[in-house]
């Protein structure tokens, strides 16, 4: 999606994006390095320990200890850091693209209300929040000049480039109020949370994501583009596992046949591609197979300071404005369905989409265009359980997060059962703590609707995408049959001590783009 240039390599390991096809493009366990960071201004630096403040470094994440400081002061400092053992990862400061296409004059009616079925259900009264990282809001602006339930996440600058128009458009085509004047958003009375990301760079959205994780669960809504960074993927999946569901933009860089990029990209993000007024593929939305669904994001009516127009009002393309439909529509259904959890409604919003384009899933509507109606009434899909898990980091102890995620069978639990779904882009892997006790034999059988295979992990395996004598040397068990065969495994403890392995439940290579399985734990004497 973005589409700034890499100008130098920065970092000794090159750090991929997480596994956009389940095992076929699987990421290498990162290590910090550092070669040449010196085409960049700033740089993010991940410590175990310590602090950059008297290096002019800025803490833009507290839980995971990430800071951002001068390049120049992190030349300096780096090498000595990395003798001592306590750099974690180091990245560049990398620039984000705001995505919007076009800026036309304002079309007075809002087609888009019919095609998502926003005409034929009254939206609710305040709920479920809608956070908006993005560029500040103009809360002089008609829209938001008084306007109830709008909550401010740190200041709203206004004239620091300009694209800063951009977060008060988004925000009108999410939550702009009945209120007599201009356009009304998709959930009108909604909760709203402005950050403005301020300068465009990675290091403040993930001081935007940390704020928007402190203010408590929301719809997090995401109309940017930027380069992978590890570090920006963890504070997602942090925001996740707080009980955020996030949206972004598939991209417009259709025509350049650009690949689909972060934080659209990326597992356990709600992407949304744009379609035009008879539910075609926008000519400039990008295609991908992470697009979860579509919504109007062609000439779209939005509410913009009148710094930039002096009407106050513009009509707007690009995935831009089609991500804040979703993300109104998902707050709006979330607070009709309170109920229900994140892994509940991110599914619910893909599978109720009207189907468009190519019968079923496809590249550029994903499951089809956001549909109201059929999200409010349809039944919710079960829970998935103990996500985000895609890999060991996510779910063992001082991993990505500070404790460990809750064992399946556990010293006293020895039996269970669990039913969970997996997808190429949005959930790649599933992986789960299992006890094996003392001298006994844990048997584990995985029984799926379409095809996955299983491996299972010593304690000591870091990641399991391990490769070659690694795997070799933390892998306990594994099976890999063909379609819907059940998978079995078994693992025997014949020492005094109980462990905790780790299940890998995933989808083969070349295999199905999604699968439900369920998974049977018995522990048993050998």
């Amino acid at each position: 999606m973005a589409r700034a240039a890499l100008a130098t390599s920065v970092l000794a390991l090159i750090l991929t994006p997480s596994a956009f096809a389940a095992r076929a493009a699987s990421p290498p366990p990162a290590t910090p390095g550092l070669l040449s960071i010196g085409g960049y201004a700033r740089t993010l630096v991940q410590l175990e320990r310590g602090s950059l403040a008297a290096e002019g470094g800025t803490l833009v994440s507290p839980p995971q200890r990430i800071w951002v400081l001068p390049t120049r002061a992190a030349q300096k400092v780096l090498p000595g850091l990395l003798a001592q053992g306590v750099v974690q990862a180091v990245e560049p400061d990398l620039p984000i693209e705001l995505l919007r296409a076009a800026v036309d004059p304002l079309v007075q009616h809002e087609y888009w209300r019919p095609l998502v079925g926003a005409d034929t259900a009254t939206p609710p009264g305040p709920g479920k929040p809608i956070t908006v990282i993005d560029t500040g809001l103009d809360v002089t602006h008609e829209e938001f000049a008084g306007r109830p339930n709008t909550i401010l996440l740190g200041p709203q600058n206004l004239a620091e480039s300009s694209e800063d128009f951009h977060g008060t458009a988004v925000s009108s085509v999410a939550a702009a109020p009945e209120n007599g004047v201009g356009v009304v958003g998709i959930y009108p009375q909604a909760v709203l949370r402005s950050i403005d990301v301020g300068s465009l760079a990675v290091a403040n959205v993930i001081a935007a994501l940390n704020a928007a994780i402190t203010a408590g669960p929301s719809v997090i809504n995401m109309s940017f583009g930027v380069p992978y960074t590890r570090l920006l993927e963890d504070t997602l999946l942090r925001a996740f596992a707080a009980g955020s569901i996030l949206v972004a933009s598939s991209g417009n860089e259709r025509r350049e046949g650009v690949a689909a990029g972060p934080p659209g990209s990326l597992p356990h993000v709600l992407t949304v591609a744009a379609t035009d007024q008879f539910d075609d593929p926008a000519d400039f939305s990008t295609p991908s197979l992470g697009v979860d669904l579509a919504a109007p994001g062609v000439d779209i009516p939005a509410a913009i300071p009148r710094s930039f127009n002096a009407s106050g009002y513009a009509a707007l393309s690009g995935t831009s404005f089609s991500a804040p439909l979703v993300s109104g529509a998902t707050a709006w259904v979330w607070t009709a369905r309170p109920t229900l959890d994140v892994t509940q409604i991110f599914e619910l919003m893909r599978v109720t989409a009207n189907d468009v384009a190519d019968e079923g899933f496809d590249r550029d509507t994903g499951f089809g265009v956001l549909s109201i109606p059929n999200a409010l009434t349809t039944q919710a899909p079960p829970k998935d359980p103990k996500e985000p898990n895609d890999d060991i980091r996510q779910v063992r102890a001082r991993g990505l997060f500070r404790t460990a995620a809750t064992p399946v069978t556990a010293p006293g639990k020895p039996h269970a059962t669990l039913r969970a779904r997996m997808d190429v882009t949005e959930d790649p892997e599933d992986v789960y703590r299992v006890y094996v006790p003392a001298g006994r034999v844990v048997r584990i059988t995985a029984t799926p609707d379409t095809d996955v295979d299983v491996d299972v992990w010593k304690p000591t395996a870091s990641s399991v995408f391990l490769r070659g004598a690694a795997r070799t040397r933390n892998l306990l068990a594994s099976s890999g049959k063909d379609g819907r065969a059940a998978e079995r495994v078994s693992v025997r403890n014949r020492t005094k001590t109980g462990f905790y392995a780790f299940l890998d439940v995933y989808l083969p290579r070349n295999g199905p783009l999604d699968a439900r399985y369920t998974v049977t734990i018995s522990t048993v004497r050998p």
